[in-house]
C-alpha cells in the first residue's frame, strides 16, 4: 500500500483534514504549516489524490445518498425531502442502496467517493465502516440519518424511536390488553434495536414481563409481516395486541389475520410505526408512530450543504426528530 494522507499527517504532526486543505490550497492553513506539510509530503513520496483535489477546486454540485432499500413509502419520503433541498441549493442526487449488507454498503462507499460534494448515509454498520468513513470525510462532509453512532464527530439525525415505540406500546397498553407481543426488523438495524427498549420499558412499566410476551422476526416488508400474521395464527394462544416496528410489517400482519377471519381489533389490536403514506387508508386505518421522515431527509439536506458551503468548519451536532402517536382504528 503506498503514503496515505494519515501517514503524512502523522510525520507531520497535523490532522488528515489539514494535510488534505494544503493540498487544495485553502487559505485556512497557515504558511509555515504548508511549507512543513509539503516537504514531509514530498519525503515520503506521497500524491493526493486528483478526483479528491478536484472535488475541492470545482463542485461536482452532486449530494451522494446511501439508504438500506432503495424502494418503500419510507425511504421514498426521505429521499423526497432530500431532494427539496438538493435542488434548491442547485445540486443533484446520486442515491445507491446497501441491502442492509456491510459488502454493498462499503461498495456503494467507493462508488460514490470522488464524485459528490457531500454525503448523506442511513447505515447499520457504521462501527464495521469506520476507517472507511473516516478516510472520505476527510475529503467531502458526511451527515448521518439515523444511525448508530455514539460519542461520534458526525453530524447526526435520529428519529424518536425509543419514545415513539413506548408510546404505542402503552396506549396498547391502557387500551386494557396484557398478552401484547412485538414484530421485529432486521436485527442489526438501530431502529429496531431502540424500538425495543421502548417497548419493553412500557411493558415493564405496567408490571407486564417483556419476556413472556410472544416475538415474531420479520424483516420490514410487508410480505415478511403476511408471514409474521401466519405464525400469530399458530401461536397457542392468540395475544391481545401486537406492536410491530414497522408499518409494512403491521399491515401485512392485518392482511393474514383478516383473511383467517380474525378482526381488528376486536381479536387482535395492532400498533406500527412510521405513519407511511397508505397507513390511514388501510381497513383498519393503522394506529402507529407518525415520524417526520420528509423532515428528516430536509433537515439533514440542508445541514449537509451548509457544511459544504462552509468546507465542513464547524461543530459536529445530534438533533432528535420528535414522534407522536397517531391513533386510529386498528386499536
Amino acid at each position: 500500500m503506498g503514503v496515505t494522507i494519515r501517514d503524512v499527517a502523522k510525520v507531520a504532526g497535523v490532522s488528515a483534514t489539514t494535510v488534505s486543505r494544503v493540498f487544495n490550497h485553502s487559505n485556512l492553513v497557515n504558511d509555515k504549516t504548508q511549507e512543513r506539510v509539503r516537504a514531509v509530503a514530498k519525503n515520503m513520496g506521497y500524491r493526493p489524490n486528483a478526483t479528491a483535489q478536484s472535488l475541492s477546486h470545482g463542485r461536482t454540485r452532486v449530494v451522494g445518498v446511501i439508504v438500506p432499500a432503495p424502494h418503500g413509502e419510507f425511504f421514498s419520503e426521505i429521499i423526497r425531502g432530500i431532494d427539496e433541498v438538493a435542488q434548491a441549493a442547485n445540486h443533484h442526487l446520486l442515491i445507491s442502496s446497501s441491502h442492509y449488507s456491510l459488502s454493498e454498503s462499503e461498495a456503494a462507499l467507493d462508488a460514490l467517493r470522488g464524485r459528490v460534494d457531500g454525503l448523506l448515509i442511513m447505515t447499520t454498520h457504521v462501527a464495521a465502516q469506520k476507517e472507511l468513513l473516516d478516510d472520505i470525510a476527510i475529503d467531502v462532509p458526511v451527515v448521518f440519518m439515523n444511525s448508530a453512532l455514539d460519542g461520534s464527530t458526525y453530524n447526526t439525525f435520529e428519529i424518536e424511536n425509543c419514545k415513539g415505540a413506548y408510546t404505542a406500546t402503552k396506549h396498547l397498553v391502557e387500551q386494557g390488553h396484557e398478552k401484547i407481543g412485538i414484530i421485529l426488523g432486521p436485527s442489526d438495524s438501530h431502529d429496531v434495536r431502540e424500538r425495543v427498549k421502548g417497548y419493553r420499558a412500557a411493558l415493564s412499566e405496567a408490571g407486564l414481563d417483556p419476556d413472556a410476551q410472544p416475538i415474531i422476526e420479520g424483516d420490514f416488508t410487508q410480505a415478511s409481516g403476511y408471514e409474521a400474521g401466519q405464525e400469530i395464527l399458530n401461536l397457542d394462544a392468540l395475544p391481545d395486541a401486537f406492536f410491530s416496528c414497522n408499518d409494512y410489517m403491521a399491515i401485512g400482519a392485518m392482511a393474514a389475520l383478516q383473511k383467517a377471519g380474525l378482526r381488528i381489533p376486536h381479536d387482535v389490536a395492532i400498533a406500527g410505526f412510521d405513519d407511511i403514506p397508505s397507513a390511514k387508508y388501510n381497513t383498519p386505518a393503522l394506529t402507529t408512530v407518525r415520524v417526520p421522515v420528509y423532515s428528516l431527509g430536509q433537515k439533514a439536506a440542508e445541514r449537509l450543504i451548509d457544511l459544504v458551503h462552509t468546507d465542513g468548519a464547524s461543530e459536529a451536532k445530534r438533533y432528535v426528530i420528535p414522534s407522536e402517536l397517531v391513533i386510529r382504528a386498528s386499536t
